[in-house]
């Protein structure tokens, strides 16, 4: 059965089947609020917050989108109205430490949270509408087109924003990476 049919199922109150979304959906939607709220247990509630609101609000969900489409956005919109509501740092970028050896120093771990951190840093330095097309599409891996239906934005749109997010957290990126090597300067001087 595909998530339509048990739309149309729920619908015509056969609410058991809900169960079998949730399952299919729950990760995904855990994933996306974690990524708000780098809080667990916060992550946790908000999934069933949203399970709970899309079960009560079906019967608004178009049967011509995809419900996974339509589950994330309500997901992304959600996280943004709590992000507003109690100004918190949000997203982080996963990032994979490049390393051919079998062990990891401690060096190597410090280097690869900072790297991370920094990542973290100018992505919360782009504005609302470019860091949610990064985190949908670098952490969450939605397609152009699912960002499109998910965000209710043209294609184009979508492809421009993201262009312009990645070109944007490039420079954020290098203007840190500048401030760190003047500071390197400045300490091999003393």
């Amino acid at each position: 059965m595909d998530d339509k049919e048990i739309v149309n199922r729920c619908l015509d109150g056969d609410g058991d089947v809900f169960k079998e979304l949730v399952t299919r959906h729950k990760k995904k939607i855990y994933n996306i609020a974690y990524k708000f709220t780098f809080n667990k247990e916060d992550a946790l509630d908000i999934t069933q917050e949203i399970f709970i609101k899309a079960y009560n609000s079906l019967e608004k969900y178009n049967p011509k989108y995809k419900f996974s489409s339509w589950i994330l956005k309500m997901t992304t919109n959600y996280c943004l109205d709590i992000k507003k509501k109690k100004r918190v740092n949000t997203v982080e970028l996963n990032t994979k430490l490049k390393n051919d050896k079998t062990t990891t120093s401690a060096e190597d771990v410090f280097i690869h949270k900072e790297n991370k951190k920094i990542i973290k840093d100018a992505i919360n330095n782009l504005s609302k509408e470019y860091r949610v097309l990064i985190i949908l599409y670098h952490n969450e891996n939605l397609s152009y087109k699912e960002i499109s239906e998910t965000l209710n934005l043209p294609l184009t749109k979508v492809k421009n924003r993201l262009y312009r997010a990645r070109n944007m957290l490039k420079e954020n990126l290098k203007n840190i990476k500048e401030e760190e090597s003047k500071w390197t300067a400045k300490e091999l001087q003393y």
